[in-house]
């Protein structure tokens, strides 16, 4: 059906039957940097960039530019407008880019999540989308963000979904849970990969031992290490 790359943090990269699918990539300054692109001259490459904060928003990226890639971003990302092939998005909107559909939803942080259909399948990246419920935080916004967070991730409810990469982020401590909860209870989502766990691997620990999980748990890709490579 599928191979999914974890790049590192929440960098994935998809390839499907046509198409190369890489998101929100990120080498830590340089210090993870583990994609080739140069591999797939005979498929489409999309680069998408859910939002500007710099683990999501590499500018690396912009040394594949004479590559074919066509480049997705979300419209808070700047640019050197010198750069081609470069598609600006923004919440909740639907584009048809060199043939690739995608949609996009609202983030609770900043910029877009991506629904990207491609040769058959449909991909889920979350970016920032993410049920970021802090214990230190007041009712008023932690009630907000639960309000935000449910209301975009409706917007899809019962869509068949393939492949999904969601933030599942432990400095959220018990409420590391509720958004990735919320949307398989919610979305069909076949494979998914938990992200944004800032190399805190316990992440997959803690999911397995939830009861919470019960009904999807076999569902739940476990990462191990930047370039772990998932053939699904």
């Amino acid at each position: 059906m599928a191979k999914v790359t974890y790049l590192y943090h929440s960098g994935f990269m998809v390839e499907t039957e046509n198409n190369c699918l890489v998101f929100d990539y990120y080498t830590d300054g340089g210090r993870v940097n583990n994609i080739d692109l140069s591999a797939f001259k005979n498929k489409n490459v999309f680069v998408f960039v859910s939002h500007f904060h710099q683990d999501h928003y590499d500018r690396e990226i912009f040394k594949w530019k004479d590559m074919n890639v066509r480049y997705v971003l979300s419209k808070d990302c700047k640019y050197d407008k010198s750069i081609e092939n470069v598609t600006v998005v923004s919440a909740n909107k639907g584009y048809v880019i060199d043939g690739l559909a995608v949609e996009t939803l609202k983030s609770t942080d900043e910029g877009v999540a991506f629904i990207v259909h491609a040769d058959g399948l449909t991909v889920y990246h979350a970016g920032d989308l993410n049920w970021w419920h802090w214990n230190g935080e007041s009712d008023a916004f932690n009630n907000m963000i639960k309000k935000q967070y449910t209301s975009e991730i409706d917007k899809i409810k019962g869509m068949n979904v393939d492949i999904g990469f969601v933030p599942v982020d432990t400095r959220l401590e018990d409420k590391y849970i509720l958004a990735i909860d919320y949307l398989m209870r919610n979305v069909d989502v076949k494979h998914i990969f938990p992200m944004h766990f800032w190399q805190d691997y316990r992440i997959f620990d803690f999911l397995d031992r939830d009861n919470r999980t019960e009904e999807y748990r076999d569902r739940i890709e476990r990462i191990e290490g930047p370039g772990q490579v998932f053939e699904l």
